[in-house]
């Protein structure tokens, strides 16, 4: 744990409920983009491929892929008016050596190939014009979910800090949330100085304007007169 304190009961508690709401804020936006992309994507790619391409590209887990899948069922399930007890099971493809390969091969292609270098499957059953929009539909409406996930996790480390401010500083609980939400090295970087920019520009004075044309009037002396 981040904490530079000894973790009272009452602070755990708050940690622990906080940590829930947050945890169901992020499965949330990760629902609502999985059931865009399913949309986006049927009748080409049936369900499970759809979550599969998401899975892999936003890099969940499998616990993190099969909740996001199960409750993305759910919610499909609910708009054909099934009762939970009617509700199907998920089942994503089994993590196999072509599988990893696949991965290994994303992750050295970039977000440009991230379809073709995970999906050759999917490449292969669908080729021509047919196979390029849908390639580029998948990496849309992938990029807006990882910005979503971005926002959520700035919008979560604010909940975190305003949820544990009588004992703990606000850099301090924005760290405990990138820690407890094992947020990635970089990804992280990014997502604390958002956090803290935003309430900056909350609490700070407004910066000066700056001087038309673009520039900061503090940014460059002006020039010596003849």
């Amino acid at each position: 744990m981040a904490l530079n304190r000894n973790t009272t009961r009452a602070l755990q508690r708050q940690i622990d409920l906080t940590t829930a709401v947050c945890q169901e804020r992020l499965l949330a936006t990760h629902v609502r983009h999985v059931l865009a992309l399913v949309d986006l994507v049927s009748p080409e790619i049936p369900f499970d491929s759809a979550l599969d391409i998401y899975a892999r590209i936003l890099r969940l887990s499998p616990e993190q892929a099969r909740n996001v899948g199960s409750r993305a069922l759910a919610s499909i399930g609910h708009r054909g008016g099934l009762h939970e007890a009617e509700e199907p099971s998920v089942e994503l493809m089994e993590d196999d050596a072509t599988d990893r390969e696949d991965a290994r091969a994303a992750a050295e292609a970039g977000p440009g190939g991230r379809f073709d270098a995970i999906f050759g499957r999917v490449r292969r059953r669908i080729r021509g014009r047919v196979h390029d929009k849908l390639r580029d539909r998948i990496n849309l409406a992938t990029a807006r979910a990882e910005d979503s996930l971005f926002n959520t996790h700035v919008e979560n480390a604010l909940i975190f800090a305003r949820a544990l401010s009588d004992e703990v500083p606000l850099h301090e609980s924005v760290d405990l949330y990138l820690e407890i939400m094992a947020v990635p090295e970089g990804y992280s970087d990014v997502v604390f100085n958002r956090a803290l920019r935003t309430v900056a520009d909350d609490t700070l004075p407004p910066l000066a304007p700056a001087r038309t044309g673009g520039r900061d009037a503090a940014a460059e002396p002006p020039l010596p007169t003849a």
